[in-house]
């Protein structure tokens, strides 16, 4: 484009129609067109500079007007200054998605508005609004989080879900601006895509059906209830361990309801400790039938997963009882958390 020569007039339609095409074409997604535009833009402003310096020259050497050379500097802060807000503006804007905000931007600019005043304009836009929904209502609750935050928070999001192998989408916009809103951390939010991957996605049907019986959460809907901020996060690993050791139970046939499983959670019983426990409780389960004195499954509960120690004795005395009336299978021994040794003993 042939600029020399070029009136300050001229070179500000000329920039103006550049601009615009720069912006129409970032919004395309043709950096490279965009990228020659800016370079014309920056033509266009060493003209003027030649331009400007021609003018102090010629109020320097006795011309007519003895203030055009302060006018011209003027001029040219305002200038640079307007280049300088948009130019630091048009950056934010592509960092925020909001690229289509420039001639708007642009315009306040002309104006006279400096970059801090536009982008308190900006925030009042239907476009921002909805490109961080979750802005308003923090402001309501009188919470401020700064856009570079925001996005942090939706990167974050977007990574969790990949790594916890969770559908995408999941940790959608809504969802986002829901667990924004209520002021969820990004550690708070891992511990909740952690339970809700391994909750919905990679735990037993067992676990599953528990989930169900306890807390009437069906499968399709823990993922949801994993991520509703509503749900504080001890509440949800009470759950999601109560439902755990009900699970361990069942895989064994054995029944425990939700206040047994969550005083074995109490009570710091895990899966896996639940998991061997109940196999003993398996064991041991002809203990609680037959002739002559038995114990309860509370009972063998108690001793193998509760170091219950007056359940460990009655366990030890029916089974040394039956052992001795049929002469078979050995004494109970006691173990670090529960018996063994009693699950040979005959029902009869």
């Amino acid at each position: 484009m042939a600029i020399e020569g070029f009136s300050n007039e001229q070179i500000d339609q000329a920039y103006a129609t550049a601009e615009k095409a720069a912006n129409q074409f970032l919004a395309m997604g043709n950096t490279q067109a965009a990228h020659n535009n800016h370079l014309i833009m920056q033509q266009l402003v060493a003209q003027r500079d030649r331009n400007n310096a021609a003018t102090a020259s010629e109020a320097t050497s006795g011309g007519p007007d003895p203030d055009a050379w302060a006018k011209a500097q003027a001029a040219e802060v305002e200038r640079r200054r307007k280049i300088n807000a948009i130019e630091s503006l048009r950056g934010l804007m592509n960092e925020y998605g909001l690229s289509s905000l420039m001639g708007k931007i642009t315009e306040y600019v002309q104006q006279g508005y400096d970059a801090d005043s536009v982008m308190v304009m900006i925030r009042t836009t239907a476009e921002y609004k909805q490109r961080f929904p979750a802005m308003e209502a923090l402001a309501r609750k009188g919470r401020a989080i700064s856009e570079a935050a925001y996005i942090e928070f939706e990167r974050n999001a977007a990574q969790l879900e990949r790594a916890y192998g969770l559908p995408q989408g999941m940790l959608d916009t809504e969802t986002v601006t829901t667990l924004l809103t209520n002021e969820v951390s990004a550690s708070e939010l891992e511990d909740r895509v952690n339970m809700a991957a391994v909750g919905a996605y990679q735990t037993s049907p067992e676990v599953k059906r528990q989930f169900q019986d306890y807390y009437g959460i069906s499968e399709g809907g823990l993922t949801g209830y994993f991520l509703d901020p509503e749900k504080a996060i001890p509440l949800l690993n009470k759950q999601y361990v109560s439902a755990q050791i009900g699970g361990a139970a069942a895989a064994q046939s054995i029944n425990i309801g939700v206040s047994m499983a969550e005083r074995l959670q109490e009570y710091g019983v895990d899966q896996e400790e639940a998991r061997q426990g109940f196999a003993r409780v398996a064991q041991m389960g002809s203990l609680a039938s037959g002739r002559g004195e038995t114990v309860t499954q509370q009972q063998l509960i108690g001793a193998n997963l509760m170091d219950d120690t007056q359940a460990a004795q009655a366990i030890r005395r029916v089974g040394a009882e039956r052992a001795g009336r049929f002469q078979q299978g050995g004494g109970v021994v006691a173990s670090q958390r529960g018996v063994s040794g009693a699950g040979t003993a005959a029902t009869r």
